[in-house]
């Protein structure tokens, strides 16, 4: 196996980080399968540090994350974070790692039919399908995180806060996020959910009365460079729609669709792997080039907004979250936008 590093963590973590990985098995789903990796607040950080394996024979360790230690003690908000097409569970490392780090518990599930395994073995399934499992995936792991289950360590589950749930998640992930918020495709709307965060969102696909059952608070994050889900095709008129209050809009200068993914380092890190096909490496290469160069100052800001929206929704700290936001409002690096 090829062993590499993330290098430092995107922002200095102000606590512990642990990473722990489970399976759930959906019985009502003709026992669909779910592989998920929670990220948690640590008691130590004195644990190996955690390795991703992005495909076989290829890894990295992880900027920040322990393999399973202990859980530290208290009551933290919980971050569904769903993945985008293609993607995986552990393609968001970066924004998962620094989230916990801040203070919360942020768990991500592969979408079977809609991961990158999916798509390179021709099985993914078609987008109908596809919306109809990803809410159904979100329900069965915020069920399991809120009410228990055998495959969740109970000192993990003991700092879930159920009172302060966020739904989060990129591109196609964001559809999740919203659609699990507002109740889809004859599923009622997740009765816990706090509120919801769309990083580069895929939302053409809900209607203008979905988006419109979207009540709780959302922030839509919003890349300038965005070809795959630009700006007038997806963020806008969901935009002009969600009711949520407050509600909040960032667009980032400088940022492409995989700005809040870990596609950056995976091209940095393709340059230490041999062998590595050339037809990888230039579409690693590529898509990473839609970003500024500094990549992980702008998951680190799109962390800070992210953060800043939690405290003020979540009432965590409100005082510092607006601060955040006033800050945000005379950057020209990423403009926000507030109701």
């Amino acid at each position: 196996m090829t062993a590499l590093t993330a290098g430092a963590p995107i922002e200095p973590p102000s606590r512990p980080v642990g990473r722990r990985t489970v399976t759930l098995i959906d019985d009502s789903r003709e026992a669909r399968r779910l592989d998920v990796d929670i990220w948690y607040p640590a008691a130590v950080s004195e644990a190996e540090r955690s390795v991703y394996e992005v495909v076989p024979g290829v890894a990295f360790r992880a900027a920040w994350a322990q393999h399973a230690p202990h859980a530290s003690v208290g009551r933290f908000p919980l971050v569904l974070f769903s993945h985008g097409r293609t993607g995986m569970r552990i393609s968001y490392s970066q924004v998962c790692e620094a989230l916990t780090a801040r203070g919360a518990v942020v768990v991500s599930a592969d979408h079977p039919g809609d991961a990158l395994v999916d798509w390179l073995s021709g099985r993914h399934s078609d987008d109908r399908t596809n919306e109809v499992n990803r809410v159904g995936d979100a329900h069965l792991v915020l069920g399991a995180m809120l009410h228990g289950h055998a495959e969740i360590p109970a000192d993990i589950a003991a700092l879930v806060d159920g009172d302060r749930v966020v739904l989060a998640g990129h591109s196609y992930g964001a559809f999740t996020a919203y659609a699990t918020a507002a109740g889809s495709r004859g599923v009622e709307p997740h009765e816990h959910v706090a509120a919801v965060i769309g990083f580069q969102p895929y939302m053409r696909s809900m209607s203008d009365a979905l988006l419109a059952r979207v009540h709780v608070p959302s922030l839509l994050v919003v890349s300038e460079r965005d070809q795959v889900t630009p700006a007038h095709v997806d963020a806008d008129r969901a935009w002009g729609l969600l009711p949520g209050r407050p509600s909040w809009r960032v667009d980032l200068a400088g940022a492409g669709h995989q700005a809040i993914s870990d596609i950056a380092l995976y091209a940095e890190l393709a340059e230490q792997v041999p062998n590595l096909p050339p037809i990888v490496r230039d579409y690693l290469t590529a898509t990473a080039a839609e970003n500024a160069p500094e990549w992980r100052s702008l998951i680190a800001r799109q962390v800070a907004v992210a953060w800043a929206f939690m405290q003020v929704t979540l009432g965590l700290d409100a005082e510092r979250g607006l601060a955040t936001a006033t800050e945000f409002e005379a950057s020209v690096e990423a403009r926000l936008q507030r109701r």
